[in-house]
């Protein structure tokens, strides 16, 4: 087992210019990279992504270090596929593309049917986008929202900040200004946050909505207790 094992892991950290304690975080985060086969698997997987989105050798470290998953994936079967549907259906630069996988690779993997083909076609309607160039402006704003899940997710937190601020429309101007406003949970931080800033009989307003999303607990509680 060692002398199947070991050259793998001197090959990833070789490959990837990492140490050992990168190398053995990438195996905790994916174990089943070690039944994987260097010349037939994990170098041509590596390659791949290199080639198809020009990264150096830092940038295919990085995004493997985020996704070790991408090792594991056929290149020809689904992430060749994904990709050629992502760029080609949003009209994306090779550039453009480089930068969305390099921040959110999950897009690699998601289902296009299950997935990305329902998540288009929601924020098309639901954002009032006419063209899918208008999609990509909004994905290259927050690169997680081709994931999210319309019914948990995409719908609830529209329907919760139309219904704040009272009007659709705006809701909707501000979602496409700053489509991170989606990635916030309802239960968690939104609903409790705002029930607070209505206590305080504060505006509802975008700027609002920004303090609600996105301050850490620590900014939210010292700007509550300000205004107490």
């Amino acid at each position: 087992i060692t002398d199947n094992i070991e050259p793998k892991l001197c090959y990833l950290q070789e490959r990837l210019h990492l140490n050992q304690t990168q190398v053995a975080k990438i195996i905790s985060k994916q174990p089943t990279i070690l039944c994987m086969n260097v010349e037939s698997k994990l170098e041509p997987n590596i390659s791949w992504l290199q080639e198809r989105l020009n990264l150096t050798d830092a940038q295919v470290s990085k995004i493997i270090w985020k996704l070790p998953q991408l090792l594991t994936y056929s290149t020809s079967d689904k992430m060749e596929p994904n990709l050629d549907w992502f760029q080609k259906v949003l009209k994306l630069s090779n550039s453009q593309t480089q930068k969305i996988v390099m921040r959110f690779p999950h897009i690699l993997y998601y289902s296009v049917e299950d997935n990305m083909k329902p998540t288009l076609t929601w924020l098309k309607r639901r954002l009032l986008l006419k063209h899918n160039s208008e999609v990509a402006t909004v994905i290259e704003k927050h690169q997680p929202l081709f994931c999210y899940s319309i019914e948990t997710n995409l719908e609830p937190t529209l329907d919760f900040y139309s219904k704040a601020i009272g009007d659709e429309k705006v809701a909707i101007a501000m979602l496409k200004r700053d489509p991170t406003l989606f990635g916030f949970s309802l239960e968690k931080r939104l609903k409790p946050r705002l029930k607070q800033a209505k206590e305080l009989e504060w505006d509802i307003d975008e700027g609002t909505f920004v303090k609600i999303a996105k301050y850490t607990e620590l900014s939210w509680n010292i700007t509550v207790a300000k205004n107490l």
